[in-house]
């Protein structure tokens, strides 16, 4: 059971699909890659929801109570803003990048400082997610394919 734990990085901002698989790859030998994979991926599509979520209704009350959040939340817009004029196409490629910082988090939060259309924001989002997912997935299944032939059994 706690080895599954390792799929929940997939939800965690910054981490995300750039981190969860590898690491669940690593310390799940015995779950199909595929498996991996798949449950990796349908993890992230939840941050949209979640960004969503704390977008409108969590971070505002935060940002009047709190200073700490109220400056990151100025910071990361002032960071968004860069990108506001992206198409949905170029959201979707920034969000595939398997970089930090590329992820469906920033993806949602550059659609809602920019004023996309939250339903396809949220599909460019998602093919971003799954591009970026089968990236770090080959990556990570020719890594791990590599690690177990240079290691004695």
């Amino acid at each position: 059971m706690i080895a599954w734990l390792s799929f929940l990085v997939s939800v965690i901002p910054f981490l995300e699909l750039r981190f969860a698989i590898p690491l669940t790859m690593l310390s799940n030998p015995d779950i199909s890659p595929l498996t991996i994979f798949a449950t990796c991926v349908l993890l992230n599509l939840l941050a949209i929801p979640i960004a969503y979520l704390l977008l409108d209704s969590i971070v505002p009350p935060m940002r009047r109570r709190m200073k700490i959040v109220d400056m990151i939340f100025r910071y990361s817009v002032k960071r968004a803003r860069k990108y506001q004029n992206l198409s949905l196409i170029g959201l979707a490629l920034l969000v595939s990048v398997p970089f930090p910082l590329t992820g469906a988090y920033t993806g949602m939060l550059i659609a809602y400082v920019g004023g996309f259309d939250r339903k396809l924001a949220s599909i460019a989002i998602a093919f971003g997610v799954i591009i970026a997912g089968l990236t770090i997935w080959l990556l990570a299944t020719i890594g791990v394919s590599f690690i177990q032939g240079i290691t004695p059994t």
